[in-house]
């Protein structure tokens, strides 16, 4: 990636870039800013970047140059174990581990951040409450006892539980059906509210950019074409690929309202 700037209340990736081994960059040039408590989300198709530029920002993937702030503190300067804690993760597949119950998959980070049991406990409470399963009914179960779309929501509630005023979400819904993958937006979206914390939420659908995004950043080949409100991004799209991504999904959505 280009590196970033988060400062106290915005992030701002910025210059140099993230080169594979085939001797190309996966981000490259990309500058951008985010405020804090805002609801970014970032569109492209599969090998765009997006999620490199998510993986660098909690240091799973190294940028080699430009810088990345995270609330005013360069994060090349903090040790990536403790950022990674600070911050939630959550991947497509729920990523649960399976041996454990659902409340102590809740409770790995704040047992490795040596939470009192009791406060790991009513932490799970809350946020069982917070993503809509009952605790009681619900703590003791194993991720093979749940359906793919209370998973998802475990796995949301575990990014939640050592209270991260960041969190990345990896196409966390683009394994669940439509229906499912509705609901569990509907779920994000109110979670973002009353959590007010900063979400970069990656995808590849447009109608998920648009619908879940204050702003949506659109990627291709490694670099950040535009960065708007899906408003915005509609009425001037800013190069010939934004304009193609729009169109298609008018195509579609024009298809559905002549069935």
């Amino acid at each position: 990636m280009s590196g970033g700037r988060i400062k106290e209340r915005e992030v701002f990736p910025s210059g140099g870039g993230l080169k594979e081994e085939a001797g190309f960059y996966a981000v490259k040039d990309l500058s951008a800013s985010v405020r804090e408590g805002e609801l970014i989300t970032i569109l492209g198709s599969s090998g765009c970047g997006k999620t490199t530029l998510l993986k660098m920002t909690n240091r799973l993937y190294e940028p080699d140059g430009g810088t990345i702030l995270l609330f005013g503190e360069d994060i090349q300067k903090q040790d990536p174990v403790q950022l990674r804690r600070r911050m939630g993760y959550v991947i497509q597949q729920a990523g649960l581990f399976p041996h454990m119950t659902v409340e102590d998959n809740i409770s790995v980070i704040p047992r490795l951040l040596k939470w009192e049991p009791e406060r790991c406990r009513e932490r799970v409470t809350q946020l069982l409450d917070l993503v809509g399963l009952e605790p009681e009914q619900y703590r003791n179960r194993y991720p093979s006892q749940l359906s793919g779309g209370q998973q998802q929501r475990v796995g949301l509630a575990r990014a939640l539980a050592a209270k991260p005023r960041v969190m990345l979400l990896d196409e966390p819904f683009g394994a669940v059906d439509a229906i499912t993958r509705l609901n569990l937006q509907n779920e994000l979206l109110r979670i973002h509210r009353e959590t007010g914390g900063t979400f970069l939420f990656v995808t590849h659908d447009i109608h998920e950019a648009f619908r879940l995004g204050s702003r949506v950043m659109i990627m291709n080949a490694g670099k950040l074409l535009q960065m708007d409100t899906p408003e915005n991004i509609v009425r001037k799209p800013a190069d010939p690929f934004v304009e193609t991504l729009v169109r298609s999904a008018m195509d579609q959505e024009r298809f559905w309202s002549s069935v």
